[in-house]
């Protein structure tokens, strides 16, 4: 051991000559018993060993020591960057930033009036970015905030402000993908970080709370009311105001009561208000993008029942923004990631075993209330310690994840113990610890949301503490997971037939602001090509008002409704139904789901020959004017034959002529056009800002004029096998061009699906697609991406 120490300063050629001295000894030691048994030692103390061999390192290091003449130091050329022992900083820029802070010896410490000046930006951004506070987002400079998975998506990802956050927009490149994407749902798992939804708690009592959410939420109570009540289940909802009974919706919202269940200490306290009535939690999870809006409605509601209702104590309206993370997984292996990644305390490990391996029996909207190990360790503990606190009791605060540094210590122990290479007696006072409070357990809950597509594609979200979404991620991907941002999300909904908040939803403020921002990207791309080479302007926020001129339905056509305060989309079969009782033309064919629940009902309507005699004539309702509100109803459009569906375009109704030139079975290419220059010119922009329709005056081009009935909100996904698109349109001019329809094909061939023509807008050629409902397959339209 004397050797060694005074060979700490010699070359590293030296090192590595002394080293290979040292096994040549131990190798011909051990070949000298037996060369064909040659078994390392299961220990190795290097103490005893060099003990042993003392007079020929002593001989050793005198002859080196007289060709050094004493000078064990290194030659200055045969250096190659190993200056990092000495504390003074070099005197090139990059060893300036590296070592910043290190005190300089050479600097006069009685100097105190030198200034401390601040470091570097990329050293504070890079202490910034390794933050994990234990609530709230971290901002960036102009107050934006961020993912907890920001510094992933941002070496991988473009990103983008959007919602008051730095967001991933999509995969670096012009926009495609969407092939690979398919087939990662296809065969394998996608992953997203959708912790911009934050949630509002509501606390009181279960009558109270259920009185306000009748007042803010439509359709309510829901269907499986029971079982949302009781924490199994959640329940999805269309969030408005509380003014008037048809005020302006806000957001679709998902909302989950907290299970009934006794307090861990033995007072009951939390469980009992005023008059024995049941104090009950209930969470809203809200977009970002409307989280403001959603929060004000919300707290505006409990404040006025406090002051109707002095005798029951108020509902207490909190938000708990910056406390959870939401991270989305889907795609048909999504089940057996999860199954892989979350490893449950031993008291629940079979219920998540149950779930996974019985999927198909697991109803969709369960809430699943999960504590799972650290899914970076490497070991899975079977019990967990005091330390575990409910996700529900965010409020009493939640442990942190144990350090990034400790868990790698740890690991290389585990590594070197595996190689004999540590004393196991001993303790190594060197491991890291972790300077907050933390834990190697975290409380989640998982919500098995509904099935996409054919039912394959499977879709899961976990909802967990903010703190540990890094710590979820990391073996997520690790694992097989495909990471996807706002753009490849929004083709996953169009892919499912699933619309996406906020791109879907007009009704909705945030709907104008995205539409906007949108609108304002392009035309600043626009501004910097040549004059020669810039694309006529078209809408991209739609102009819905230009539905009412269908049919000359509004007889003013230079006042149009104001789109806001007059135009409903119903979410609901309830919601279609209570519409059609309001303008008392329930006998329109249109077959709400609450009516018509058994397809087969709805085969035998379809072929009775006297229902075309019950139905009231719309032509005449139409050419009143007397609809003062515009219904619309989602809707999914499949080419019929031919064509691409895009975002924005129109979706118009056809004359039975145009019909027959597409179902005649004849191969020719039918080509039904618009004029160029009407198509230049069919949406003019008004000084304001606003979109018109420009009604064709011109015999020809009123003769290929179509009106229009809706737009597409979700145009195809590339390299669909089975492409849809996504829309609104409106519900009475459906039953309209549904009665025509009827009245002039026979018995047998009517169909429950609406012939339309779709026209992107870039585009003069019409394209006949089949029109479906949403709201005639089932009784809720309310799920959402």
């Amino acid at each position: 051991m004397i050797f060694f120490s005074k060979f700490q300063n010699c070359s590293s050629n030296f090192r590595l000559f002394a080293s290979f001295l040292y096994d040549g000894g131990l190798l011909s030691a051990t070949m000298a018993t037996d060369r064909s048994k040659i078994i390392p030692p299961p220990d190795l103390v290097v103490q005893k060993f060099t003990e042993s061999r003392a007079p020929e390192l002593e001989s050793l290091y005198s002859t080196i020591a007289t060709r050094l003449t004493n000078n064990f130091k290194s030659q200055r050329n045969k250096r190659r960057r190993t200056t990092s022992y000495d504390n003074q900083a070099s005197k090139t820029r990059f060893r300036k930033k590296q070592k910043f802070g290190v005190s300089n010896q050479n600097n006069d410490v009685n100097s105190e009036k030198q200034v401390k000046k601040a470091p570097p930006r990329h050293i504070r951004r890079r202490k910034e970015l390794n933050e994990n506070p234990k609530n709230g987002f971290c901002t960036s400079g102009n107050g934006t905030k961020r993912l907890r998975t920001h510094v992933w998506y941002a070496k991988r990802f473009t990103m983008i402000t959007r919602w008051g956050f730095h967001l991933p927009l999509g995969l670096h490149g012009r926009g495609r993908g969407s092939r690979a994407l398919l087939k990662w749902l296809k065969n394998g798992t996608v992953v997203h970080d959708a912790s911009y939804y934050s949630a509002v708690q509501l606390e009181g009592s279960q009558d109270s709370i259920l009185s306000i959410l009748s007042i803010v939420m439509s359709p309510f109570p829901p269907s499986d009311a029971e079982n949302v009540i009781s924490g199994g289940i959640y329940a999805t909802s269309m969030l408005h105001h509380s003014e008037t009974p048809n005020s302006h919706t806000i957001a679709p919202v998902i909302y989950m009561w907290r299970p009934n269940q006794k307090s861990i200490d033995e007072s009951e306290d939390h469980l009992k208000v005023n008059k024995g009535q049941t104090f009950r939690q209930l969470w809203i999870w809200i977009h970002a993008a409307a989280l403001t809006e959603g929060y004000n409605a919300l707290k505006n509601a409990c404040e006025s029942q406090g002051k109707v209702n002095e005798d029951v104590d108020s509902v207490k309206c909190i938000s708990l923004e910056g406390q959870f993370g939401t991270l989305e997984v889907m795609g048909s292996k999504a089940s057996h990631l999860l199954h892989k990644i979350l490893n449950p305390v031993s008291i629940m490990s079979s219920r998540i075993t149950s779930i996974m391996e019985n999927e198909d029996d697991t109803s969709c909207c369960e809430v699943i209330p999960l504590v799972v190990n650290d899914p970076r360790v490497l070991t899975n503990n079977t019990e967990f310690d005091s330390s575990y606190t409910e996700l529900w009791d965010a409020n009493k605060g939640l442990f942190s994840p144990v350090e990034e540094s400790v868990l790698c210590m740890e690991k290389h122990h585990q590594r070197l113990l595996s190689f004999c290479l540590t004393n196991k007696t001993s303790n190594d006072n060197n491991t890291p610890t972790t300077k907050m409070e933390s834990s190697r357990f975290c409380p989640i809950i998982l919500l098995k949301r509904n099935n996409l597509k054919d039912h394959s594609i499977t879709r899961w979200t976990i909802i967990l503490p903010l703190t540990w979404v890094k710590a979820f991620w990391i073996p997520l991907i690790s694992n097989g997971a495909q990471a996807i941002g706002l753009r490849e999300r929004s083709w996953v909904s169009c892919e499912a037939g699933i619309p996406s908040f906020p791109s879907e939803f007009p009704e909705c403020d945030p709907y104008t602001s995205l539409k906007e921002a949108e609108a304002s990207t392009i035309d600043e791309q626009a501004s910097l090509r040549p004059v020669s080479m810039k694309p006529f302007d078209i809408p991209i926020l739609p102009p819905w008002n230009c539905i009412q001129l269908a049919y000359g339905s509004n007889p003013n056509p230079n006042e149009p409704i104001p789109l806001q305060s007059n135009m409903v989309v119903a979410r609901s079969a309830r919601m279609l139904t209570g519409f059609l009782n309001t303008i008392n033309d329930n006998h329109l064919l249109l077959f709400p789901h609450d009516k018509i629940k058994n397809t087969s009902i709805l085969s035998k309507i379809i072929k009775d020959e006297k229902i075309l005699d019950q139905v009231p004539n719309t032509s005449t309702f139409l050419e009143n004017g007397s609809r003062k509100k515009l219904c619309f109803v989602r809707v999914v459009l499949r080419a019929y034959k031919e064509g691409v569906i895009e975002d924005g375009a129109l979706v118009c109704a056809p004359s039975m002529d145009d019909i027959k030139l597409w179902t005649s079975g004849s191969n020719k290419k039918v080509d039904l056009q618009i004029p160029q220059s009407v198509m230049a010119n069919y949406f003019v922009k008004e000084d304001s800002g606003k979109w018109k329709l420009q009604v064709p005056e011109d015999p020809a081009a009123m003769e290929s004029n179509r009106w229009p009935i809706g737009f597409v909100t979700s145009g195809f996904v590339r390299g669909s096998k089975k492409p849809v698109a996504g829309g609104l349109c409106d519900a009475v001019l459906l039953a309209h061009i549904r009665h025509e329809q009827w009245s002039c094909v026979p018995l047998k061939k009517r169909k429950k699906e609406v012939y339309v023509l779709t026209r992107n807008l870039r585009s003069t050629s019409y394209r006949l697609a089949l029109l479906s409902i949403v709201l005639e397959q089932q009784e809720e339209d309310l799920d959402h991406i």
